[in-house]
């Protein structure tokens, strides 16, 4: 089982619709996944049709087992939902002083037999749970906006997963995801450029600004489902077939 945590301290640039997309792909090349929501804001249930629940407060406070919280999605795809009590639950392991470990001991069991990966949607904020879910992480994708103030978020974050190394995290960063990318403006190609020049091989194919992935969400679909031939599609198949290549 790989554990995959997609993260960054700037919210708005696509963490859950790379979450979602990516887990659903995965899904759909007979991978039995599994999406956790550590964002009180609960964005993994409501992109998915689902009603937001407080499913990572009672695993985590509750001490629930995993098959007991989380819920099917689709096909071979699981969801542990978060919400409000999300926020909560970072305030009782701060209090309880969780170990690191906490989270990927709770996520390490079985959904209707053994799972393949396990994908954790964070918030931007900084906290406990943020930590936890890098500590957890194998692999770490940073999806980011192509502008200024998000590559600035990235090097911070970059920054933090280098300290975990210290520590002894064993996992490592998979890439940088550029998204809301677009060819026609200056700014953006500029930006994309840069990312490219400052961190290299570790920049991943970006996704094009689409108006579809908004709609998806609004539909409670993924872009798989809602418009399987669109280069949105194409875009998050790549980044799944990456994925399943490392």
């Amino acid at each position: 089982m790989r554990i995959v945590a997609v993260a960054n301290r700037k919210g708005g640039v696509g963490k859950t619709t790379t979450v979602v997309n990516l887990g659903h792909g995965l899904a759909l090349k007979g991978k039995n996944t599994l999406l956790v929501d550590v964002d009180p804001q609960g964005h993994v249930a409501t992109a998915l049709g689902m009603n937001p629940e407080g499913g990572l407060f009672e695993l985590l406070v509750g001490r629930a087992r995993l098959h007991n919280v989380t819920r099917q999605a689709r096909e071979r795809l699981w969801v542990v939902p978060g919400n409000a009590r999300t926020a909560t639950a970072q305030t009782v392991l701060v209090a309880e002083r969780a170990a690191d470990e906490t989270l990927t001991r709770a996520i390490r069991g079985e959904v209707n037999g053994r799972l393949d990966y396990v994908l954790v949607d964070t918030a931007p904020s900084v906290g406990r749970l943020q930590e936890m879910a890098l500590w957890s992480a194998d692999l770490v994708i940073i999806p980011t906006a192509v502008d200024y103030l998000s590559s600035t978020g990235i090097k911070a974050l970059v920054g933090e997963l280098r300290e975990l190394k210290v520590g002894g995290w064993s996992g490592r960063l998979f890439g940088i995801l550029p998204t809301f990318h677009d060819d026609q403006t200056r700014e953006s190609r500029a930006n994309y450029a840069e990312l490219t020049q400052v961190f290299g091989d570790l920049v991943l194919p970006p996704v094009h600004r689409a108006t579809v992935l908004r709609e998806c969400a609004a539909m409670g679909a993924t872009v798989f489902e809602a418009a399987p031939t669109s280069r949105a599609a194409e875009e998050y198949a790549a980044l799944v077939w990456r994925v399943l290549d490392e």
